[in-house]
């Protein structure tokens, strides 16, 4: 029997000992986190029980409490942690320095989530895709289901290189264009001309000025 007064460790933190039944079947509850489960008794006495809600993925992430576990779900997993890794890694972050004002929304922190997300969402077909947080959302800095989609690589490459633009219409109306080539193809405009007006070096092509 154990000691149900007691408050016990793991590396995930402190418990304490809630339901008692017997030594197969000992329901436990995390002090920091409220996570409840049911464990053994010699789990318990090597300090081996897992806290399903306790964020050690970069301070933030946790696997949470469902089916999808991080072992039989490979490449969702991969794919969380590198979302998280952009947003809270220090090491990332002086390769990278563009991704120090990104975030993950809360719901996303539980990897549960984050994979029910992924499977509605990814291709399939054999083409590796990548998570992308800004061609949806022009300058987004927050990854969300609202925000995120799936992207080939090279549809990311060019997306990145895509400068953006202010334009003015034939009607007076100033115009955001993130890329030009892509803008200039839906309203039947030549690309080069369009640029040597944002350039200054033509004051108008078919109507067309600098915004």
């Amino acid at each position: 029997m154990m000691d149900t007064s007691k408050v016990y460790d793991s590396k995930y933190g402190k418990f304490i000992i809630t339901n008692y039944k017997n030594s197969h079947n000992v329901e436990i509850k995390f002090s920091s986190t409220g996570f409840v489960t049911t464990t053994q008794v010699g789990n318990i006495r090597r300090g081996c029980v897992k806290d399903k809600l306790y964020p050690n993925v970069y301070g933030v992430g946790f696997v949470g409490d469902g089916d999808f576990s991080s072992k039989s779900n490979k490449k969702a997993y991969k794919s969380w942690c590198c979302m998280l890794a952009r947003c809270y890694s220090d090491d990332l972050h002086q390769k990278y320095p563009t991704y120090k004002d990104c975030t993950v929304c809360d719901s996303w922190l539980c990897f549960q989530v984050f994979a029910k997300w992924y499977y509605k969402n990814y291709h399939l077909g054999g083409i590796n895709y990548q998570l992308d947080k800004d061609i949806r959302v022009k300058g987004n800095k927050v990854y969300s289901p609202e925000t995120c989609l799936f992207v080939t690589q090279k549809e990311n490459k060019i997306e990145s290189k895509a400068k953006r633009y202010k334009i003015k219409s034939p009607l007076g109306l100033v115009i955001d264009v993130y890329n030009m080539r892509e803008f200039c193809k839906n309203n039947l405009l030549n690309p080069s001309h369009m640029c040597a007006v944002n350039n200054g070096k033509l004051q108008h092509h078919k109507g067309w000025t600098k915004g």
